[in-house]
Formats: structure tokens, sequence, C-alpha cells
């Protein structure tokens, strides 16, 4: 179990029901609600596994793609730091006296509200590969049957940046159950490396900490972390260069 902040430990005890309001007890909680999205995760990627064999028999000369499937359910303390910095948000948009337009989560609405609770990734090897699994699971009648499409997020183009991610980001929504969501999310394996780095020099810190961001990680560090992003995604952009120069010479002396 990571380890949790004080803010986190004292939502456990102070909100959570009698006997789950215990740092030992807390995600028997959360977990005893995400059973549904845990069978629906498993299902869908097994669906997901046959819609990019063809894909990676076609590109059989090369690495291609993989899912990771290792962290396929939110875990409980994610939820709640989640739950917490929804509402201290929603506090400094009134404070300011703005609108909040966003949903605050609570111990009653995650499991309706929430769209990341089950969810895996599929790392390719070309930017190109990106967009062609996305693009096959999107149009495959195995995933649309049973889905519909409530978001599509691209931050590998987006040109005006708040975040160093680059991903395909895609959000499902189940036809039979319209309030259980499920993501896939798609990027390479230089946008992977920069993510798995960016979560624990970043985001663990920055949420574990009671210190100020600027206190906890300084604005010039998380430039850096920013300037790298946008250097693995030159490399990225540069390789999809050179393999798409290399197949036209393939192709040319056919």
């Amino acid at each position: 179990m990571m380890e949790l902040s004080q803010d986190q430990a004292r939502f456990i005890e102070s909100e959570l029901p009698p006997s789950f309001n215990k740092i030992s007890t807390f995600e028997r909680f959360f977990n005893s609600r995400l059973q549904y999205h845990s069978a629906l995760c498993t299902t869908t990627i097994a669906t997901v596994n046959e819609i990019i064999k063809p894909l990676i028999k076609k590109h059989s000369d090369r690495f291609f793609c993989r899912i990771d499937d290792t962290h396929p359910i939110k875990t409980p303390a994610s939820i709640i730091e989640k739950i917490l910095r929804s509402r201290t948000e929603a506090e400094k948009k009134k404070d300011k006296g703005k609108l909040n337009k966003d949903v605050v989560y609570s111990l009653d609405n995650f499991v309706d509200e929430m769209t990341d609770l089950a969810r895996f990734r599929i790392v390719c090897n070309f930017l190109e590969d990106v967009f062609e699994v996305s693009e096959s699971i999107r149009n495959s009648t195995s995933i649309t049957k049973f889905f519909n499409e409530s978001k599509f997020d691209d931050t590998i183009n987006l040109h005006k940046r708040t975040k160093g991610e680059r991903s395909l980001k895609l959000i499902l929504k189940h036809k039979s159950q319209p309030h259980i969501y499920l993501e896939i999310q798609i990027m390479t394996q230089l946008q992977e490396a920069w993510d798995k780095k960016d979560h624990y020099l970043v985001y663990e810190k920055k949420r574990s900490s009671q210190k100020s961001d600027d206190d906890n990680f300084p604005t010039y560090l998380d430039a850096k972390m920013s300037a790298m992003a946008e250097l693995l995604y030159i490399a990225d952009d540069y390789f999809n260069q050179l393999q798409k120069e290399a197949n036209e010479k393939e192709e040319g002396e056919l």
C-alpha cells in the first residue's frame, strides 16, 4: 500500500463508515465497489488483444505494441486523493467567485462519476503505431457494440500545453451500465518512460507532501521535467520520420 498523506489519513478516519475508517481496513470499502470495474477491464483487455493481433502480425518484423495491465483498477488511496483534490479546486474557485462546473467527487458519487477507475495502457513503438492502434480500437465493432465513446483526448498533438504528458486517451462508457467508464491510454515507449519518472519525481511528492508545490518541487525542476517531455517527443517524431524513410526506401527497391 502506498504511503498516505495526512489529509488522506484524516479523510479515512472521519468520513469512511465504521469498520472501514482505519488505515488497515479502508481499502475494502473501495475494492468492494469496484468489482464490476475489475471484471469489465479484464474482459475489455482480452477484446483489445484480439483487435491488435492483426496489427502485431502485420508488423511482425519489429516490436509493435504491448498492453500494460499491471494497474487495471485505480487504487483506494488514489481515489481518496482525487476526491480531496476536487474539493480543494472547488473551494479555490469559490473563493475567487468563480462558478465551478466540474464534478466535486465524494464517497457517494465516485463510482458513477470517475472515468478512470478501470483503465489500462497500450505502449507502442512509433508515434504512427499509437494512431494506428487507436483507430483500430475506436472502429472495432467488438468495442462499439458494448461501449459509447465518451471522450477522446489527443495530448500528443496538443499545442497549448500545461502538462508534459503526451498520449491518446480514450474514455469509453458502457451502454448497458451508463455510469461505468473505462479508460484506455495509448502512448509510445519514450512517453511511458517519461511518465513513470514524472510520476515518481513529481506527482507522488506533491501528493504526499503538506508543503506548497513550489516548496515541495521547485518550479525550475518542474520546468526541467516539462522540457524533457518535449525532448522525448522530438526524439519520437525523429524516429517516426526515420521509420517512414526506411519503409519508403524498401518499397522503392521492390
